[in-house]
């Protein structure tokens, strides 16, 4: 069985990373002879960090090729079908799906989290191919209702969680990432991390979480700045630090997804504007304050019943509080969290269904 993944690999994303381990390693425990070709923009990095066979994303030919043999597309799971950060993703990811359909190929969109689709194109590709797709599993409730809105209904359109929240770290990611803690003076206070991005409709927020940041290491709390997109994000969080009087630390690492997981083990809190963050930070179980430069951040705060953080520097300080004094937030989190990590095993299921060979 050979199965093609389509998605934003390759750019030294964490959660994006993380996603493409989790759904081959979820598909690998199913069918363990299952074969994989990633679709990436680095195809040596993909190969290398994953150990699966890999060809440039936008090579026509390599891509006609290997859809020509597979037996079923995977597109996603991510973010790549909206037109903020781009005008060129979304026709790009549902060009690899339409070409797909007109091999024959049956196709997943696998735990998408969709929108916001702004431009008239985008959402004419959207509904006509979308339309066209076999299964449709979604993150979350709001994806699916913005896809029927659209008018994608034909297929079915299913909601269940976020792939990466059946991934577990190895014993070697949890031993470096303790080798990285090493370097971090007063190991025995509570670590609370931060993952910011560059986001310009936000500008002015850095100095309220930076005020925010000084309160709660004056209360004896360290600082991690945790860039989830390596190096992108850490002129962002030395900017952040930048404006604290008060010690912090950035991670000028490049971690592997599960090393993420490793380290965000090990926090008291995280305080993120990168929604994989948030997302790891739940699957360990860990409290979690969400900065929403994007629908999907505040879609996922929603799942457990958080709202995004204010901008405004009193408020976030009170919502951040309110968050440490709550002793059942923990329990709650790990709670639901669970009922994810199952939710997320159905994705790998529901795609397999859809192969008509045998191993």
């Amino acid at each position: 069985m050979k199965i093609a993944l389509s998605g934003y690999y390759g750019f030294d994303n964490a959660g994006d990373e993380a996603l493409l381990s989790a759904i081959t390693s979820s598909i690998k425990r199913i069918r363990p002879a299952a074969d994989f070709v990633v679709f990436s923009g680095n195809p040596a990095k993909t190969s290398a960090l994953h150990g699966i066979r890999s060809v440039y994303h936008k090579n026509p030919w390599h891509v006609f090729r290997e859809l020509l043999g597979a037996d079923l597309l995977i597109s996603g799971g991510g973010s790549i079908f909206q037109d903020i950060t781009s005008a060129r993703s979304l026709p790009y990811y549902i060009s690899v799906v339409a070409l797909a359909k007109l091999l024959s190929k049956p196709v997943i969109f696998y735990a998408q989290g969709v929108g916001p689709i702004n431009r008239d194109l985008s959402k004419s590709l959207m509904r006509a191919v979308g339309n066209q797709v076999d299964i449709i599993t979604l993150r979350d409730e709001d994806s699916r209702q913005f896809l029927w809105d659209l008018g994608v209904t034909s297929p079915p359109l299913l909601v269940t969680a976020d792939p990466v929240f059946s991934l577990e770290p190895e014993p070697a990611d949890q031993a470096r990432v303790e080798s990285l803690l090493k370097h971090i003076p007063e190991n025995t206070k509570p670590l609370v991390g931060v993952a910011v991005r560059q986001w310009k409709a936000l500008e002015g927020y850095q100095e309220s979480l930076a005020r925010l940041l000084d309160g709660l290491a004056a209360r004896g709390y360290r600082i991690l700045f945790i860039p989830m997109a390596f190096p992108d994000d850490v002129s962002e969080s030395r900017r952040v630090a930048d404006l604290m009087r008060e010690e912090a630390y950035v991670l000028d690492e490049h971690l592997k997804s599960q090393e993420h997981l490793a380290l965000i083990s090990h926090l008291d809190l995280m305080v993120a504007m990168r929604l994989h963050a948030l997302i790891f930070s739940a699957s360990r179980g860990i409290p979690f304050a969400g900065i929403s430069y994007d629908p999907k951040v505040a879609s996922f705060l929603k799942l457990f019943n958080l709202s995004p953080l204010p901008l405004d520097y009193q408020e976030m300080q009170g919502q951040v509080d309110a968050l440490l004094t709550d002793a059942n937030l923990q329990n709650r989190i790990s709670t639901r969290a669970k009922d994810m990590r199952r939710l997320s095993e159905q994705n790998a299921h529901l795609a397999l269904s859809l192969v008509k060979t045998e191993d």
